[in-house]
C-alpha cells in the first residue's frame, strides 16, 4: 500500500514543477512511511511513498521492466501476483523482485491495456511507457483505492492519491463547489463522479486513462462491465464458499503481521474464521466497544468468537468525551468529507492495529452491500420488481391517513425522506444566487436507476458507485491510511463479485431469499449458528449521544464561518436560521464547516482545538 502522485506535461518539466511533485509526495508520507521513490522524464514525473507489505527488501518503487523503458508506481495490492508471475515467466518475462506490483509491468508488456482484466486486487497506478510516450492511469474495479486529477489549463495533468496533496498545485483560494455542498448535505458524502472542490476530478473505478504530453484531455475509459459476466447458477452456495475461502487465503498473505477488524457480526466473523483456518495462530482480532456497554456493544460476541478461533484479541473502548475532543483530528485525516458516524470506529481500530504492530487489517466491509444485507435495498428490489411488472404499490395505512401516496415509478433514493429533506434544507441555507444556479434535481440526476440494465444490476451498480464507493470505501481508505495501515476487503474480491454477479445474470435471485442467504449458507460449516443468526450491528456507536455532543461543541462555528466565507451559506441563516433542522443534518453541517476550515482554509488542528473546545 502506498501513496502516489505525479504530473504529465506538454512542455519539458521545470524545476518548479519537479519541486511541486516532491511536495505532493511529502504530504503522502502517512500512506507510506517506509520509503519513497521518484522517477522523472522530460515530460512526466512519478512519485510515491511506500508502506512495505510484500517483498519488503526488493519491492521498492518505482519498478521497471527489463529494458528500463516502462516504469510504474502503484497504490494497492495485486492478490494473484504469484499466479500471474508464473504465467508471465513462461512467456519469457524476467523479474527483478517478488513484488506484486512488478507483475503489472510485465502483464502490460504482454497484454497491453487488457492486462487490467487480469489483475485481482485493489489498485490505483501510474505507468509511464517511454517507448510510446504515454502515461497509463488506472483504478481498480470496485474503487477501493482513490486517484484524484487536476488539469490546470496550462499544459499539465497532475494526479495524487489524496486531495490534500493535489491541492498544493491547484489555484487558490480553493473553492468547495455548490454541487458538492448540496450533495454532501443530502447524502452525507459526495457521490462520484462529482468532486468536492472546483477543478478537481477523480478517475472513476474500473476505468483507465491513456495520456500523452500533447494530448492531456483524454477521457476515462471503462474496462469492466458486469452485464457481460456469466456463471452457472445451479450451485451458488458451493461457488461462493470456494471463492470466499480463496479470497481470505490470498488477502491473509503478507510479509508482515495481519489482523482483522472483528465486530461480532456475520461479515467480519466469516472473514476471521476463513483467514484463521489458513493461518493458524497468526491472525489477531481488534474490536471496538463503547463506554457503559450499550446494546450496540458487541465486544462480548467478538471475544467469544476469537477464543473459539484461537486468535489473539484486543478491544478498544470509545467514550463520548474522547470522540468529541478528537473530532478535529478525525476531520484532518478525512481529506474528503464523509458524515458516517462509523468513521470513529474505523479510525480507532486502525490506530490500535498499527500500534500493536499489525500494518494489514482485514475487514468484512462489503458484505451488506453485495449480499443484500440492507433491508432498504431489498425493499427497493421487491418494490421496483413489482412496479416494472405493472403491479401498483400500496401506501402504508399511516401514510394513507395523511393523504400521502407512494410514487408509482421505479426509484431508489428518492423514496427516502431524510435524503429529500437534505436536498431541501441545503438549498434553504444557500444564498439566493447560488441556489438559483443549482440544477433543481441535482441529487437524483446523478443517482437514479439505469433501467436499461437488469434490475439487480441497476440497483447494485447504483449502490456501489454511491454509498459503497464514496462513503464506505473512501472512509476505509482514509481511516486506515491515516495510521499507515493497509485495509483488505475479501467480501469485495473481484472474482467473487464477477462470479456471483454472473450467477445473478444467469438466474440466481438471492434477494428473494432470507437475509444474506448466500453468505449464511456458504459459511454454515464455518461459523457457529448463533453468529449466523445474529442481526447486523457492526461497529455501531451510540449515535445520538455522539452527534449531540459534537453539534453542541462545534455548531457555533457555522455562524459567519467558513461556509459563509465560501459563499455557500447565507450569513443571516448561519446566525439565526438553523433551528428547523434535525440532528443528523446539523451533524453533517458541522462536519462540513470543520472540514472546510481544516482542508481549505488550512486552520491548524492545535489552533482549532484550543480556540473552539
Amino acid at each position: 500500500m502506498c501513496g502516489i502522485s505525479g504530473v504529465i506535461s506538454l512542455a519539458p518539466l521545470t524545476e518548479v514543477e519537479i519541486s511541486s511533485v516532491r511536495e505532493m509526495n511529502r504530504l503522502l508520507e502517512h500512506r507510506g512511511p517506509d520509503s519513497e521513490g521518484i522517477f522523472s522524464a522530460e515530460h512526466a514525473m512519478l512519485a510515491m511513498r511506500r508502506l512495505s507489505i510484500v517483498d519488503l527488501a526488493g519491492g521498492k518503487q518505482p519498478l521497471f521492466n527489463e529494458a528500463g523503458d516502462i516504469v510504474i508506481i502503484c497504490n494497492g495490492e495485486i492478490y494473484n501476483h504469484n499466479e500471474l508471475r508464473e504465467v508471465l515467466r513462461t512467456r519469457g518475462h524476467q523479474f527483478s523482485s517478488l513484488s506484486d506490483v512488478e507483475t503489472i509491468i510485465h502483464a502490460y508488456e504482454e497484454y497491453g491495456i487488457e492486462c487490467l482484466a487480469k489483475l485481482r486486487g485493489m489498485f490505483a497506478f501510474a505507468l509511464w511507457d517511454a517507448k510510446k510516450n504515454v502515461l497509463l492511469l488506472a483504478r481498480d474495479r470496485m474503487g477501493e483505492k482513490p486517484l484524484y486529477l487536476h488539469r490546470d489549463g496550462a499544459g499539465h495533468l497532475w494526479f495524487s492519491s489524496e486531495i490534500r496533496s493535489l491541492t498544493t498545485v491547484m489555484p487558490k483560494p480553493l473553492r468547495l463547489s455548490p454541487e458538492a455542498f448540496n450533495l454532501f448535505l443530502t447524502f452525507q458524502y459526495v457521490p462520484e463522479p462529482a468532486s468536492v472542490l472546483q477543478g478537481l476530478e477523480q478517475l472513476p473505478a474500473a476505468h483507465y486513462m491513456l495520456l500523452k504530453p500533447d494530448d492531456l484531455e483524454a477521457l476515462p475509459q471503462p474496462y469492466w462491465d458486469t452485464s457481460n459476466v456469466h456463471e452457472d447458477s445451479r450451485d451458488p452456495v458451493a461457488v461462493t464458499e470456494d471463492i470466499l475461502d480463496n479470497a481470505c487465503r490470498l488477502m491473509g498473505t503478507a510479509d508482515v503481521p495481519v489482523a482483522v477488524a472483528l465486530s461480532g457480526g456475520i461479515d467480519s466473523s466469516l472473514v476471521a474464521a476463513l483467514t484463521a483456518r489458513h493461518f493458524p495462530g497468526q491472525l489477531h482480532a481488534f474490536t471496538i466497544g463503547y463506554k457503559g456497554r450499550p446494546d450496540t456493544d458487541e465486544r462480548g460476541f467478538a471475544a467469544t468468537l476469537a477464543k473459539e478461533l484461537g486468535i489473539g484479541f484486543t478491544e478498544v473502548e470509545l467514550d463520548t468525551g474522547t470522540v468529541i475532543d478528537s473530532f478535529p483530528e478525525l476531520m484532518s485525516a478525512m481529506d474528503t468529507p464523509i458524515g458516517d458516524i462509523a468513521a470513529f470506529g474505523y479510525y480507532t481500530v486502525a490506530k490500535a492495529s498499527r500500534e500493536a504492530g499489525y500494518p494489514v487489517l482485514l475487514s468484512g466491509l462489503g458484505g451488506d452491500e453485495f449480499f443484500w444485507g440492507y433491508g432498504w435495498v431489498r425493499d427497493a428490489m421487491t418494490r421496483n420488481e413489482a412496479l416494472l411488472a405493472g403491479t401498483p404499490i400500496k401506501s402504508p395505512w399511516w401514510k394513507r391517513l395523511n393523504g400521502k401516496k407512494v410514487a408509482q415509478k421505479p426509484d431508489f433514493f428518492g423514496v427516502h425522506a431524510d435524503l429529500r429533506n437534505g436536498d431541501i434544507w441545503s438549498r434553504k441555507l444557500m444564498p439566493a444566487g447560488e441556489r438559483d444556479r443549482l440544477p433543481e434535481h441535482l441529487w437524483l440526476d446523478g443517482a437514479s436507476l439505469d433501467l436499461s440494465q437488469p434490475l439487480h444490476l441497476a440497483v447494485s451498480n447504483l449502490l456501489n458507485r454511491t454509498w459503497l464507493r464514496s462513503n464506505c470505501l473512501a472512509l476505509m481508505d482514509r481511516m486506515t491510511m491515516a495510521h499507515s495501515v493497509e485495509g483488505r476487503l475479501p467480501l469485495l474480491d473481484s472474482e467473487l463479485v464477477d462470479r456471483v454477479t454472473g450467477m445473478r445474470n444467469d438466474g440466481l435471485t438471492d434477494w428473494h431469499k432470507p437475509h444474506k442467504w448466500l453468505l449464511v449458507e456458504a459459511l454454515r460449516d464455518v461459523l457457529p449458528a448463533d453468529v449466523l443468526a445474529r442481526k447486523k450491528q457492526g461497529f455501531t456507536p451510540p449515535v445520538r449521544e455522539w452527534m449531540s455532543g459534537i453539534v453542541k461543541r462545534f455548531l457555533p462555528l457555522v455562524s459567519d464561518g467558513a461556509l459563509v466565507r465560501q459563499g455557500l451559506v447565507d450569513a443571516n441563516r448561519s446566525r439565526t436560521g438553523l433551528g428547523e433542522f434535525d440532528l443528523p443534518f446539523l451533524y453533517k453541517l458541522v462536519l462540513l464547516e470543520c472540514w472546510v476550515r481544516i482542508h481549505i482554509e488550512k486552520q491548524p488542528i492545535a489552533e482549532f482545538t484550543r480556540e473552539y473546545a
